[in-house]
């Protein structure tokens, strides 16, 4: 009989409001097989594809009861309490011999999803792992790309803590992996999104629509950040490389979730054209952003930029209750300061030496920003002055 930490795991059950986590029986490969037959499942997890009768009874006799009998794991059939059918699976390994560290997976069928039941099972099985497991940790790792399941981490209480890049296995290949841990010590409430989403179907105006960006979207991100005037005015010494920018499209969506920027797309409505891209920056006080943009050469000339500005910013001071949008410019990149100021920015007064060029010098920054009409300070200015002691 397998045990961790001193407990028994071949009977072990646990229970939550809406789900008994049980051990897998054999009598439960259909509806294993029932549940997998949905594509979708099998989009970021390398399951057999097409999973079988054969597979599913091979998962519950090789993986499922080895695990309990050895005592490295605990996997776990999903079965609402309700209806008593099998919705998902849920499951928590045991740590390493160099790591603290439990780790925990689920899944949950298709029909099933959208009821925060893989937030459930995780925070049930959290929970067991501090309270009688003995570990003082426990993660949740999950490809960049599987936002759905970096939303359950989040709302099983799980921080975002970084990426492993190339650790995901997936039926495509290497991805990275986004980490979420929790320690005992843990409050475990759930963890807000970084970034208010934008909605499902973007915004629009009816010429232009900003949506989030996708790994699809790399050809036009790539295609942003490196044709010749973004490189001129670009901040940083060198140009990424296409993997790179690739890489970065593909954890877009994800750091929607996560922070600490949000990537858009700018899709021309008549023709359905990528025309451009920018990116939100939260990463100062609460509820500022700072925005960067760019149009693709092809569709320069148009005041699409400024067109997006104003987009964004409709957005922004409405649903996404930020208070203050800025962005910044060198000096000679006259093109952005026109389109910050068509888009409604103001001047903000310049910072000295603020952007690096690619030679190693510094310019100075032209400082653009807007104020939510609804956050507008009303106190009266005054100057200040401030001594240092040396």
């Amino acid at each position: 009989m397998g045990q961790w930490n001193g407990a028994e795991l071949d009977d072990l059950v646990l229970t939550s409001a809406r789900l008994v986590l049980r051990p897998w029986q054999e009598s439960d490969a259909a509806a294993i097989t029932a549940l997998m037959a949905d594509p979708p499942m099998l989009t970021f997890v390398p399951f057999p594809n097409p999973y079988t009768h054969d597979d599913a009874v091979r998962y519950i006799t090789e993986v499922a009861m080895v695990g309990r009998a050895s005592g490295s794991a605990i996997d776990c059939a999903l079965i609402e309490r309700g209806s008593g059918e099998v919705v998902g699976a849920a499951g928590l390994r045991a740590p390493g011999a160099r790591t603290n560290a439990a780790e925990i997976g689920y899944w949950v069928g298709t029909v099933s999803q959208g009821n925060g039941y893989a937030s459930e099972a995780a925070r049930s099985l959290a929970a067991w792992a501090f309270e009688r497991g003995g570990v003082t940790r426990a993660e949740i790792r999950c490809a960049v790309g599987n936002v759905a399941s970096a939303k359950v981490a989040l709302n099983a209480g799980f921080r975002f803590e970084g990426i492993l890049r190339g650790d995901a296995v997936t039926p495509d290949g290497p991805a990275d992996d986004a980490v979420f841990g929790r320690i005992a010590t843990d409050r475990g409430d759930s963890i807000p999104p970084a970034l208010p989403r934008l909605p499902a179907g973007g915004i629009t105006d009816g010429v232009l629509l900003l949506r989030t960006l996708t790994r699809a979207d790399a050809p036009a991100l790539i295609e942003q950040l490196t044709n010749p005037e973004a490189v001129r005015w670009q901040f940083n010494d060198s140009v990424a490389s296409d993997p790179t920018i690739t890489e970065q499209a593909a954890r877009s969506e994800l750091e929607w979730l996560v922070g600490p920027l949000g990537r858009l797309t700018i899709v021309e409505v008549a023709s359905g054209d990528v025309v451009g891209t920018m990116v939100l920056r939260n990463v100062g006080p609460p509820q500022i952003a700072n925005l960067g943009y760019g149009v693709l050469p092809a569709y320069r000339g148009r005041g699409y930029t400024s067109r997006a500005l104003r987009l964004l910013t409709e957005w922004a001071f409405g649903p996404g209750d930020f208070a203050r949008l800025e962005l910044g410019t060198k000096p000679g990149n006259v093109a952005s300061q026109r389109s910050a100021s068509a888009g409604g920015f103001g001047f903000d007064g310049i910072r000295d030496s603020r952007l690096r060029n690619r030679d190693g010098t510094f310019s100075d920054e032209v400082r653009y920003a807007m104020v939510n009409p609804r956050y507008k300070s009303t106190g009266t200015r005054r100057a200040t002055s401030v001594s240092r002691s040396t």
